[in-house]
């Protein structure tokens, strides 16, 4: 997706630099007919083909500046018969000019290659020889001689230009989409580096909901997108917009006089669409602002959507790579380690070391097990843009050696998910999970994930030992809060009644309630 859009956006280097070498070779060769027809004869008769020449040499010019590229490969043939169709009228007269012959064949193997240089020498010498024999009476062959030798002059330079270019064009046409992406990817630093331009997408469309909410009053807002390829998801929202999206993806029937849908229109593509809820109807004037207030933030969230795939696809390559370390690396030298102290304890028959050795042997067990779920995590995603698949999945994986009991309640009835959130609520569940299975000795586990378009929120419980505090120099709450404020979301750690431990993600933020402790990693 991404290169296609860098490929679509790039006037090609390739090309500008061809096109000033091409415009160069004619204006030299229509200087150079000139000056041979004022140093011999004199502009006389000769005045008028070096004119349509150069009115010629300007066509052909503009065309390859500004046509398209399907247009700009017939050039050298065109060209070509133009050039025939000026000279051979006066064959016999035009001598000064005849090395105009030469520029179609070199102009098309500069610009496209051997095939076009010899496609535009062929027309060039078939327009030759049929207006040429019938205009030279009596029947002269010394023009066509003369005219030949500038055609095989144009073709030869044009093949060998050809030949050689035709790699310096493949090299360059291979580092194009990288050198594009580097210059984008410059500006976009350069920006953000300044503060000039906000590349959150989900608190872009959240601010979006708050201008169209105070500007027109609505009782409901939202927000949605395509996410770059991905299905129709609500952004944010204001309200109740459980029955905003059926008026979103079109399936509505009905046209209700206090919903008004906004487009959002990207940078050549439609992003998505505004649905808003105003309960005393809609004037034009109302109107009119919602669009100006949608139109002025479009662009905006194209990019900062944009933005989060480059980065969501940055950080899975990431963690990919991270994952693949810690397997290959320390995972491998720690087993290796287990060995070792096997060996230890087989060598010796001292009772104290045997133990120490076994002592050590399980702790380096449960580093290598840690490391395992580590791996897990780390590797671990959604797909197919549903959260509750993935969760099952991940709940099922790490607990299969646990002796709990698993409780699920997954309802995603609503719209899609943003991927981004999708993305940060798996990791919070991660976290939450790994440490009731490192730390909470519970017997079960409830794992509830609500989506229905007017409530999100995500809990994990146990029956644990519950006593859940932060512990010094380790981060696992603060990261989960951390990511629950990524997605305007808040985070609460409550103590069980009956016991254990509850963390809840609850969006839109609720009030700030007392929290429990239990040690989280």
């Amino acid at each position: 997706m991404i290169l296609d859009l860098v490929a679509s956006s790039e006037p090609t280097h390739t090309a500008r630099r061809t096109w000033r070498i091409t415009t160069a070779v004619r204006v030299f060769a229509i200087s150079l007919c000139a000056g041979r027809a004022l140093s011999s004869q004199g502009t006389g008769d000769i005045a008028v083909p070096i004119v349509a020449l150069a009115l010629v040499a300007t066509l052909a010019s503009l065309v390859e500046g500004m046509g398209t590229d399907r247009l700009q490969r017939w050039v050298p043939v065109g060209e070509a018969l133009l050039v025939a169709a000026v000279v051979a009228p006066n064959l016999s007269q035009a001598e000064s000019v005849l090395l105009y012959l030469a520029v179609p064949p070199l102009v098309g193997g500069v610009r496209h290659g051997w095939l076009s240089a010899s496609n535009a020498f062929l027309v060039s010498a078939v327009a030759l020889a049929l207006g040429g024999g019938l205009s030279v009476k009596p029947f002269d062959v010394a023009p066509l001689q003369s005219a030949a030798f500038w055609l095989v002059t144009g073709l030869g330079i044009g093949v060998l230009a050809g030949v050689q270019t035709r790699s310096i064009r493949d090299l360059e046409q291979r580092q194009a989409p990288y050198v594009a992406t580097h210059q984008l990817m410059s500006q976009l630093h350069d920006l953000a580096s300044r503060g000039e331009v906000g590349l959150d997408s989900i608190k872009l469309s959240t601010e979006l909901v708050g201008r169209l909410r105070d500007g027109t009053g609505a009782a409901g807002v939202a927000v949605y997108g395509h996410a770059w390829g991905q299905p129709l998801v609500q952004l944010a929202g204001h309200g109740d917009t459980g029955s905003l999206i059926s008026h979103a993806i079109g399936s509505s029937h009905t046209r209700r006089s206090d919903v008004l849908v906004v487009g959002l229109r990207g940078a050549g593509h439609q992003l998505g669409s505004v649905v808003i809820r105003k309960p005393d109807g809609w004037t034009e004037e109302s109107r009119a602002s919602a669009q100006a207030v949608a139109d002025e933030f479009a662009l905006r969230l194209d990019t900062a959507m944009l933005f989060d795939e480059v980065r969501r696809l940055a950080t899975a390559e990431e963690r990919k790579r991270i994952a693949r370390e810690m397997h290959d690396g320390v995972a491998q030298e720690l087993v290796a380690l287990g060995y070792l102290v096997d060996e230890i304890a087989f060598l010796t028959d001292e009772t104290r070391t045997v133990e120490l050795a076994d002592t050590l042997r399980a702790e380096i067990s449960r580093i290598v097990a840690e490391i395992r779920f580590s791996i897990l995590d780390l590797r671990h995603h959604v797909t197919d843009h549903r959260l509750s698949g993935a969760l099952a999945d991940y709940v099922h994986q790490v607990t299969q050696d646990m002796d709990v009991r698993v409780n699920l309640m997954l309802d995603e009835s609503g719209p899609a998910l943003p991927p981004r959130t999708e993305a940060e609520l798996l990791r919070v569940a991660q976290e939450a999970i790994g440490n009731v299975r490192k730390h909470a000795r519970a017997d079960n586990l409830w794992v509830t994930l609500v989506s229905d378009g007017t409530t999100l929120l995500l809990e994990v419980a146990d029956d644990g030992v519950g006593d859940a505090r932060p512990k010094s120099r380790h981060w696992g709450l603060q990261s989960m809060q951390e990511r629950a404020a990524v997605i305007e979301a808040s985070l609460e750690v409550t103590s069980r009644e009956g016991g254990g431990t509850i963390v809840r993600l609850h969006s839109p933020p609720l009030p700030p309630p007392a929290i429990a402790t239990k040690e989280y990693a």
